[in-house]
């Protein structure tokens, strides 16, 4: 059976763990033709090309060293990419970083560093890969932004950057909609990882009173670069399990035993 993906080569940034390597993982499994895995170094990219191997299907991978903030780096990998496969389906700008630095107490270097990384390396993802998903003539670029994007986030440079994910994602969409390509982004909201585990207590603030589950925003992903989403630009996802839905007023009413699940 065809997966959701075949045919389809697909760019994936920050792929050496988390989300971006499952992704890869996932692609594979929907049938991609190809998943080019890139993240600062070729060895970080080692073990998801290794998952990805391991599957046994169709699917080429190929690990790709990219510095999602520098431009000469994203010359190369248009290059290399139009060089080998002479198109581009999918762009999936997932490399990210955070700094939870309050605005007093945050350095002008570590503002540059999260707007480089969040901001910069969407733009130049866009910018680089749009020419070569004009080509597929019916690509699909989707953006990682995140809930701090649309909320009040306490950590400065972050929420900055996430809101302009947003922003740049549908001024593209206006853009790039005349060339086939549908642009979209994804606000996941808090996911379980290692580094989450600490903030358990947390989920209870949820409407669904869980975290979300890493595979969950993995398969809007891949919804938003399959065909399924044909219709959908400039638009966004938000996965959260209701949190910026009133989670948190919702569990304030049930404390105060306005609300019940009766």
């Amino acid at each position: 059976m065809r997966g959701r993906l075949a045919g389809k080569v697909a760019l994936i940034t920050g792929a050496s763990r988390g989300l971006g390597a499952l992704e890869a993982v996932m692609f594979a499994k929907e049938g991609a033709q190809a998943v080019i895995v890139s993240d600062v170094s070729q060895s970080a990219l080692q073990e998801t090309v290794k998952a990805v191997e391991e599957l046994g299907g169709a699917t080429t991978v190929i690990p790709l060293e990219l510095n999602v903030t520098l431009e000469e780096d994203w010359t190369q990998a248009a290059i290399s990419i139009e060089k080998r496969f002479g198109k581009l389906d999918i762009l999936v700008n997932n490399a990210g970083i955070t700094k939870r630095e309050r605005f007093v107490d945050c350095s002008l270097a570590d503002w540059n560093r999260v707007i480089a990384v969040n901001q910069t390396g969407v733009f130049l993802g866009m910018k680089y890969s749009a020419p070569l998903l004009r080509k597929s003539g019916r690509g699909s670029i989707i953006n990682m932004s995140s809930i701090a994007g649309v909320t009040g986030y306490f950590a400065a440079p972050y929420t900055a950057s996430k809101w302009a994910v947003r922003g740049m994602t549908k001024a593209a969409a206006q853009e790039f909609g005349g060339w086939g390509i549908r642009v979209n982004s994804v606000n996941p909201g808090f996911i379980w990882t290692p580094l989450t585990l600490p903030a358990k207590q947390m989920v209870e603030a949820f409407t669904l009173e869980r975290a979300g589950e890493p595979e969950e925003v993995a398969q809007a992903v891949i919804f938003l670069a399959s065909d399924e989403s044909s219709y959908m630009t400039g638009g966004e996802i938000t996965l959260d399990g209701g949190m910026t839905a009133g989670g948190e007023i919702r569990l304030i009413a049930k404390e105060l035993g306005i609300y019940r699940d009766e």
